[in-house]
């Protein structure tokens, strides 16, 4: 899963780069102001391309080498699919199957006919002999119209493509999926849903002093906090897919409360669990890999956290990472001191996904120091 997710995510700033340079054939289309995103919603593409100029998207199925002709005509249906909900959909596929099959030149055939030839729905293909996370060369088999109709309701889309995570600690994490999971059968129907009414009752066990941060104390939020603190918990259980978009929990967020039941909220499977579930749905793995992407490339002297963070932020949104942001980037310039990935890597320091130096992470002179023996061993525990 992890491989496929670093190839996916290869080709997407491949596409975003030709969108900003403004080629053919994406400049028929789309703007060059363009980023990546994520939609976690079901259906629930690999990523999404976000035009923010004329407010289009791009949802996109990609299908890693050495899979079988069925498993690229299911990703023909899937990219189909999108095309509900997104404005359009790309399947992004090797040319030859398993077998040597050309299946890109079938499945290109397929879009050709008359009933699919204007659907919104593009082919992107890659030669598999040649296709790196570092070379993500690929070709417009078949390029979409632009549509004449709009889909009725589109799909939501995050802010971001990887998990954002505020403060929520073991304890508080295993008490919201507990919560989910009882109000899944609520005995009163509510208008209210599933993750509001379980925030309601880890909120109760706050205020009582029942629920405990990462240093092991009690965690302290005033009454009047209460929106603030449901806003920063309620979507990392959703996004790091423990729980639909309205609480109820998913097959993994079922596992993921076994082995919390099981173990304990302060386990090391759970943290374990919640850190593979961070990596992979979450993908964090995909930031770990550009932020070293970004640390390969200075190779020089950066003392300054600040200023390595900055920099950090430009490339990301350089690689359509991020969604760019003016102000964003002159505060940078500025020098201004701001937040970017403070939360995330204190999480990532708690579960041991990045050396520490002392209290902190960032190390002068080179930055993040991830744990890769960690991280290989954990993905190494993924079907």
């Amino acid at each position: 899963m992890s491989t496929h997710d670093v190839l996916a995510y290869a080709i997407a700033t491949e596409a975003v780069a030709r969108l900003r340079a403004g080629s053919a054939p994406w400049n028929t289309l789309f703007s060059s102001n363009a980023y990546i995103t994520a939609s976690r919603t079901w259906p629930v593409p690999d990523f999404v391309l976000v035009d923010s100029i004329n407010n289009l998207n791009v949802a996109a199925e990609f299908k890693p080498p050495k899979q079988t002709k069925r498993e690229y005509l299911t990703g023909l249906g899937q990219a189909v699919a999108y095309s509900r909900d997104f404005h359009y959909s790309l399947l992004v596929i090797p040319e030859i199957a398993d077998d040597g099959y050309r299946i890109a030149d079938h499945v290109v055939d397929v879009m050709r006919q008359a009933a699919f030839n204007t659907a919104p729905v593009g082919v992107l293909t890659y030669d598999p002999a040649l296709f790196t996370p570092l070379a993500p060369r690929f070709r417009e088999a078949h390029f979409f119209s632009a549509r004449a109709t709009q889909p009725t309701q589109l799909a939501s889309l995050d802010n971001s493509f990887y998990a954002k995570w505020r403060e929520m600690s073991p304890q508080e994490i295993f008490l919201l999926l507990t919560y989910c999971y009882s109000e899944m059968r609520p005995i009163v129907a509510s208008t209210r849903n599933i993750r509001d009414r379980a925030f309601d009752k880890l909120w109760e066990d706050i205020q009582a002093g029942r629920v405990q941060n990462w240093a092991r104390t009690p965690r302290n939020a005033a009454p009047s906090t209460k929106e603030g603190v449901k806003k920063n918990y309620r979507n990392f259980l959703f996004h790091i897919g423990w729980t639909e978009a309205d609480g109820a929990l998913t097959k993994e967020g079922l596992d993921a409360h076994h082995v919390g039941t099981l173990y304990g909220a302060w386990s090391r499977p759970f943290l374990d669990a919640i850190a593979i579930a961070t990596l992979t749905a979450g993908k964090h793995l995909i930031l770990f890999n550009a932020i070293s992407d970004y640390q390969d490339s200075i190779r020089g002297s950066f003392p300054d956290q600040g200023l390595w963070l900055d920099n950090l932020e430009l490339f990301l949104e350089s690689k359509g990472l991020l969604k760019r942001n003016i102000a964003r980037a002159a505060a940078a310039t500025r020098g201004e001191e701001r937040g970017f990935l403070k939360a995330e890597k204190q999480l990532w320091k708690q579960l041991e996904l990045v050396q520490p130096k002392g209290r902190y992470v960032f190390h002068p002179n080179r930055g993040f120091i991830f744990n890769w023996s960690r991280i290989t061993d954990l993905l190494q525990t993924t079907p």
